[in-house]
């Protein structure tokens, strides 16, 4: 018993010096400081320098950034693009299945201050004249330097290691009047190196009261070629469509058959539905090809005890903002062979 207090209090003692002469070592730290020596452990000046623009991609959302600061996301599986998303200095526009919008608020500040981060590759190069120092924060046994910054009505934290100087969490805070009380934290997963750069091989995003999600950085690539207009161009590629009292012509943009359910994904948004008037329970034919199929419309998913074999309806994809056809039998594997993205597909109301 007397051996293991000992232990425990020289692990104590060696944890509480080497805390105290790192402090030590690095009190009177300037914010210059700090910036510099997270560009060094990024890769140095000159590493950096190097880089113009680069690209990495979690599942099918494509991160494009620009060292001078833009950003550009783009969702989608080649050759179909359903969503892009620009950040170019005070503007953020979105174009999601040809709907342009203009961001606004905190989620504006969010993607503005993204986009100075990950143009940085991950350190704090470009916010480095807007960062007021906080002093450190203790997260278990390790050591942090908190800087800060305000985006409009975003507050920005960023903690440091203080052994290593990389940035391991950034917290953004805000409130307003549709969000309330807004926290997030980004949390950054190890280190990978690429042609001797280093940035985050992942990070996890959480919300308060939120079971949170991890991003995974994959597929990196520097200085990748782009066309002159890359940063500019906000087209996406859903095909095209033709809305009409009672019928919709559109295209597919995905499909897939497991469990016996063919599931397809159309171009087709909310603006469409209303535009062709179609109401919950509306029985619908569905041209596909050489087929004919009646399927029933419904404004929002089913219930589950609804839905069985034989099953066959349009509702909205509860993950974007088209809407997808569901086809449940085993019968309808057949049609894979005919589908192909961008095939012409069309709905009418039944008589």
């Amino acid at each position: 018993m007397v051996d293991r207090r000992l232990r425990g209090f020289f692990t104590g003692l060696v944890i509480f010096l080497s805390s105290f002469l790192l402090l030590y070592s690095q009190a009177g730290l300037s914010v210059k400081d700090i910036v510099e020596r997270n560009i060094q452990a990024a890769g140095g000046k000159e590493a950096l320098s190097k880089v113009k623009s680069y690209s990495f991609k979690h599942g099918l959302r494509t991160y494009y950034m620009a060292t001078s600061g833009l950003m550009k996301l783009t969702d989608g599986k080649e050759p179909i693009i359903t969503e892009v998303m620009l950040v170019d200095g005070d503007k953020v526009k979105r174009n999601c299945f040809n709907n342009i919008t203009e961001m606004a608020g905190l989620v504006k500040s969010i993607y503005q201050c993204l986009a100075k981060l990950r143009g940085g590759l991950f350190t704090l190069a470009n916010f480095k004249d807007q960062l007021e120092f906080k002093g450190q924060k203790n997260f278990g046994p390790k050591i942090h330097y908190l800087l800060t910054t305000d985006i409009e009505r975003l507050k920005v934290e960023f903690y440091l290691d203080a052994d290593e100087f990389t940035l391991k969490r950034i917290v953004f805070k805000g409130f307003d009047q549709s969000r309330g009380k807004y926290e997030v934290n980004h949390d950054f997963g190890p280190y990978q190196e690429i042609d001797g750069i280093k940035i985050p091989s992942s990070w996890f995003s959480s919300q308060v009261g939120s079971r949170g999600r991890s991003y995974g950085i994959s597929d990196v690539k520097i200085n990748p070629r782009l066309d002159k207009d890359f940063f500019s161009a906000i087209e996406v590629n859903v095909g095209d469509v033709k809305i009409a009292e009672g019928a919709l012509n559109g295209n597919v943009i995905d499909f897939s058959f497991r469990r016996n359910m063919l599931q397809i994904s159309t171009n087709w948004t909310d603006r469409c539905i209303k535009g062709a008037g179609f109401k919950s329970k509306d029985k619908l034919i569905l041209h596909l090809g050489d087929n004919e199929i009646e399927i029933d419309f419904y404004e929002s998913f089913p219930p589950r005890e609804t839905i069985g074999p034989g099953s066959k309806f349009l509702v909205p994809d509860r993950g974007s903002e088209n809407y997808i056809i569901y086809l449940i039998s085993p019968e309808f594997k057949q049609l894979l062979e005919e589908i192909e993205p961008l095939l012409p597909i069309q709905v009418k109301k039944g008589k």
